[in-house]
């Protein structure tokens, strides 16, 4: 079941059956009519989407631009004269005042894009969102991108959900097919993907992540030396590949990162290396909180406690430091405050190595 509550203009401009219902070949009027009714939240969206699909299915054949620009131009003058008096009289909802206006000239853009292949579109307090037609490696892709100064959520036809941070782009297929998801990012961008047999792939220039099911930042901006993915749950494999991004030429070396893990990509050096995140968070969910309150407790206690509530490897030697004996309160310290007080008190260090912590001492007598 798709979630509409969550839908934004786009989408619903892209969903087949909110398509099909505008334009009257729908078997679900009481849907979409009990729908509106019940989310109130929606109304604009749903009004200019509504706008956007009927401008867009206005004429039979495609004019040529000049054509096109001429009746932009028209468009937009009958709008701007009947801003003040307009009045919806679409059976959905009833729609007026001055976002009328910016629904009555998103939908003059579309006439524009049924010659060009592209539209832009204003929402409410935002900057233009660019939406576009393109190609990749043979395949038609939709292109979103974000010139606002605020996250964009973006669902995919699969269920997953894309956050899309300002100044970045995504490329994604309108409908995954052939047993395989992927998409194409430029810029940051937040992953909850639904968990589904086909793998779900994000290619960042020669960089890959591979996951099934789960939630990950990444960054990878053209402008900066390094490219990043950090795992907020689940489990994702890394991997670099040629640009072609062809079976044969995929690199020998990749990662697998489990949560709080990272990856870096440094793109001159072509090196991916292991690491963790900037500030780990606990993965395991206890009953009651953890507070992380010790009286003479044995520090590999300690240690395994924090390996398994942040979900990270920790090596030591347990032997030596067995009879290190810890008080302490750590309720609300990060992770390596943490481990910067228990290594304090027992004269060690650590360190990050391969995604994991490495314990060095001598341990305690």
């Amino acid at each position: 079941m798709k979630n509409y509550e969550k839908f934004t203009v786009e989408d619903f401009v892209l969903d087949d059956d909110f398509r099909d219902w505008v334009q009257g070949v729908s078997q679900q009027e009481t849907f979409w009519l009990t729908f509106a009714k019940m989310h109130p939240e929606k109304k604009q969206d749903l009004h200019m989407a509504e706008q956007l699909v009927r401008v867009a299915t206005v004429a039979a054949e495609r004019l040529g631009e000049k054509e096109i620009r001429e009746e932009v131009e028209d468009f937009i003058e009958k709008a701007t004269m009947t801003t003040a008096t307009a009045e919806d009289t679409s059976s959905m909802v009833s729609y007026g005042g001055t976002f009328g206006w910016r629904a009555w000239a998103a939908a003059a853009m579309v006439l524009l894009a049924l010659g060009m292949g592209w539209y832009v579109y204003t929402t409410p307090n935002s900057s233009p969102l660019i939406m576009a037609e393109t190609k990749k490696a043979g395949e038609e892709l939709l292109e979103t991108v974000n010139n606002s100064a605020k996250p964009l959520n973006i669902q995919l036809s699969d269920g997953t959900e894309v956050l899309l941070s300002p100044q970045s782009r995504l490329q994604y297929p309108p409908r995954y097919s052939n047993n395989h998801r992927t998409v194409h990012l430029t810029g940051e961008a937040v992953f909850s993907v639904k968990r589904l047999p086909e793998p779900f792939m994000v290619y960042t220039g020669e960089m890959v992540t591979k996951v099934l099911g789960t939630r990950f930042v990444v960054r990878a901006f053209n402008k900066e030396k390094k490219f990043s993915v950090q795992v907020l749950s689940g489990k994702v494999s890394v991997y670099t590949t040629k640009p072609a991004h062809s079976p044969q030429d995929r690199e020998v070396k990749g990662l697998i990162l489990t949560a709080n893990q990272a990856a870096i990509y440094e793109k001159e050096a072509r090196q991916l290396t292991k690491t963790l995140v900037a500030n780990p968070t606990q993965v395991k969910v206890s009953p009651t909180p953890v507070d992380f309150i010790y009286d003479e407790v044995a520090l590999p206690t300690i240690l395994n406690e924090l390996e398994v509530h942040y979900g990270i490897p920790i090596q030591y030697d347990k032997q030596s430091f067995y009879n290190c004996r810890i008080t302490a309160t750590l309720t609300n310290e990060t992770l390596y405050e943490k481990l910067d007080m228990l290594c304090k008190t027992v004269s060690a260090s650590y360190e990050i190595v391969d995604g994991q912590i490495l314990i060095n001492g001598k341990g305690c007598e």
